[in-house]
């Protein structure tokens, strides 16, 4: 059986840059967008992402890397996979850094998705490293994705190439392996949700934007501390499950399609705090007039556990300094009242597997 991703037609994707760190995926959600996307919003949006440049460093050559972006290829299961790393200038053998999994969206790539969320960038001031991989299509699609289920396909494993990643970048780039958190945009968000199930023993703290899923056979084999973060109109991955509301459901999408795009957020977040032993009723706090949190309580070994909801948010990447971008191509609105990426590492520094 297919990711559910693979079964939207790929005639539904306008190949929006911006949207490809900020939508389930960046072109496909785009194209799931009901306002159309000009072809000068494209090209304006694929200015501004690739224009923006990583930290500059002089760093030399240490036995954990040269500081920067290095980019290779890895390779799981039979699949080739790109792989760009973050090394910030304090990396040291002696003092292993955290390490931070980026995921992107449908359609997308991990270079985009990097200078989308602007993690690099907070990388460098915090001195953490930071992975954008790049995923690759499924059966019958040309898009990039991570899969959400387990591909009808002896050649794919996302899941074990997520961990034959950690393992990777542990080892090569003198990372924490007990500081390994996990984080993405939509598919990217999708598929943070079942590394949780499946990695918990890997991932030290995660966090979701604009998706979330939880798998009836999820089983954690440790209460993981999680975020997630989702606008309450979200046009591509629908906050509420309104049935058949998505953008990127094509006329005719098959049941388990139009099911899977009818699962209400905050529910299949509460899934998640059940498995951490929470108390069923999170404390509601009002932040601001657009931003509410859900904080779970009573979860197996004080684990933290926070739902948080924008009030008219679309499918964007909070506080992302190409808000404005993503909601002129019809995403909807960014809200600035957090920054999802500081937000996230501040959550994700105060968590290791040991804790």
């Amino acid at each position: 059986m297919n990711s559910p991703y693979s079964r939207i037609p790929s005639s539904a994707a306008l190949l929006v840059l911006p949207l490809v760190a900020a939508a389930c995926a960046s072109n496909v959600d785009a194209a799931a967008v009901s306002t159309p996307v000009t072809t000068e919003v494209v090209e304006t949006a694929t200015t501004a992402v690739q224009t923006t440049e990583t930290p500059k460093t002089v760093a030399p050559v240490t036995e954990c890397g040269t500081p920067g972006v290095a980019e290779y290829t890895l390779e799981e299961s039979g699949t080739s996979y790109a792989v760009r790393v973050f090394l910030p200038r304090a990396i040291d053998a002696e003092a292993p850094a955290p390490v931070v999994l980026n995921w992107h969206g449908l359609g997308s790539e991990g270079s985009v998705q990097a200078t989308f969320t602007a993690y690099e960038m907070l990388a460098e001031s915090k001195g953490f490293i930071v992975a954008s991989p790049t995923g690759v299509p499924a059966p019958g699609d040309d898009r990039n994705s991570w899969e959400l289920i387990q591909l009808d396909t002896p050649d794919r494993d996302d899941v074990a190439f997520a961990s034959a990643l950690i393992d990777d970048i542990t080892e090569r780039f003198c990372g924490d392996v007990t500081r390994v958190y996990s984080t993405g945009m939509s598919n990217g968000g999708l598929f943070t949700s079942r590394l949780i199930c499946d990695l918990a023993d890997k991932i030290a703290a995660a966090s979701s934007v604009a998706g979330l899923t939880h798998p009836d056979e999820c089983e954690p084999s440790r209460a993981v501390p999680f975020i997630a973060f989702h606008g309450t109109d979200d046009g591509v991955v629908p906050y509420d499950g309104t049935r058949g509301s998505s953008s990127l459901l094509p006329s005719g999408a098959p049941p388990e399609l139009v099911e899977f795009f009818s699962q209400v957020m905050p529910d299949e977040f509460a899934e998640f705090a059940a498995d951490a032993g929470c108390s069923a009723e999170p404390v509601v706090t009002e932040i601001s007039g657009e931003l509410i949190s859900y904080d779970y309580q009573g979860c197996a070994n004080d684990t933290p556990m926070t739902f948080y909801e924008f009030i008219g948010g679309g499918h964007t990447w909070p506080g992302s300094p190409f808000a404005a971008i993503l909601e002129a191509s019809g995403l909807g609105y960014t809200t600035l009242d957090i920054d999802a990426t500081a937000a996230s590492w501040e959550f994700f520094q105060q968590h290791t597997l040991n804790d």
